[in-house]
Order: C-alpha cells, then sequence, then structure tokens
C-alpha cells in the first residue's frame, strides 16, 4: 500500500500527467519558465497514483509503502528507461 509519494524535481520535464491522473496528491509548481510536479502531501486513490507514476516518461515519481520500501519505480522499469535512452 501506497503510504509516500515523492517527485524528483530534476527529473521531471513537467508533462502534466501525474497531476491529471491524480490531482489530490500531485499538483504543478510555476518555476518561472516551467511548470514542474510536486507532491501535495495528501494521497490519492492507490490505482490514480500507481497510474500517475507508472506514466511519468522521466521516473520522476516514488512510491514508498509504510515500511520505507521502493514500490515503485520498480528496478525493472529503471532498465527500460535505461534502455531506451542508450545510444
Amino acid at each position: 500500500m501506497i503510504s509516500k509519494v515523492e517527485v524528483e524535481e530534476a527529473a521531471c520535464i513537467g508533462c502534466g500527467t501525474c497531476w491529471v491522473a491524480c490531482p489530490q496528491a500531485f499538483s504543478e509548481h510555476d518555476m518561472g519558465d516551467d511548470l514542474k510536479a510536486v507532491a501535495t502531501g495528501a494521497l490519492g486513490d492507490q490505482h490514480f497514483m500507481r497510474s500517475a507514476a507508472e506514466g511519468c516518461p522521466t521516473l520522476a515519481i516514488s512510491l514508498i509503502d509504510e515500511n520505507g520500501v521502493m514500490l515503485f519505480p520498480t528496478e525493472e522499469a529503471r532498465a527500460a528507461l535505461r534502455a531506451t535512452t542508450d545510444w
């Protein structure tokens, strides 16, 4: 069960997928010329939070359970992203 959501600001490209998929857990933050996602501190529906994280093109969203275990991104998801960005 997801108990904490984190967004890595440096990895976020501001595509908006997360705050559209789960506005309870994510919102947009105006960084001047850019929008970035931020965690609101609240939790949304478990399914919607997972969809938002899995839909993030840069894997900037981390989902953490009540024991501090990272539920997403998985190592498989990270490997898949690396494979698509290796030249």
